[in-house]
């Protein structure tokens, strides 16, 4: 029996098989995001002259958390002309435009691993890196892969139908 209303899906998805996406050209080698969070801030409230000493309690502002993305260093620039946008100096070349186009749609769609095909797609509106790791640490014992990733800013997500 399905655990599932209205599907034969018995179990969920899982968290491995994903891909990512940049205005609509996919991101080489992701391999891991962190989660996607939207918080309401509470606004507490109390008349002065309530007879209750219980503050009343109301929605505020909306805030989206930040998301690291983190690839494997291969020869794709991606992550490393999008965080370049902002992030420069005076060794780099060139100059940094009056209103660079730092701002992307980025597009975040989980598949299924039975069907390998796409069951969610999160979009992150109007996103921007706020921090750029170039490299991951480097160490002569170690057996592991180098990793670049990037943190990034966001004014909201949506779920939104797979097609």
């Amino acid at each position: 029996m399905p655990r599932f209303v209205e599907s034969t899906k018995r179990d969920p998805y899982r968290n491995f098989n994903f891909r990512v996406l940049f205005n609509n050209l996919e991101v080489a080698a992701c391999r891991k995001i962190s989660g996607i969070t939207g918080t309401v801030e509470v606004v507490k409230f109390r008349a002065g002259n309530s007879p209750s000493s219980v503050d009343e309690l109301s929605p505020g502002r909306v805030h989206y958390e930040p998301l690291t993305l983190e690839a494997g260093l291969t020869q794709d620039t991606t992550f490393r002309d999008w965080a370049t946008q902002l992030i420069r100096h005076e060794a780099t070349p060139g100059f940094r435009s009056a209103e660079p186009d730092f701002r992307r749609t980025v597009e975040i769609l989980v598949f299924d691993l039975d069907f390998n095909r796409a069951v969610k797609k999160f979009v992150l509106r109007n996103a921007w890196v706020s921090k750029f790791t170039a490299m991951s640490e480097l160490a002569a014992e170690a057996n592991e892969i180098l990793i670049e990733s990037v943190e990034v800013q966001h004014e909201g997500f949506t779920l939104e139908l797979v097609v």
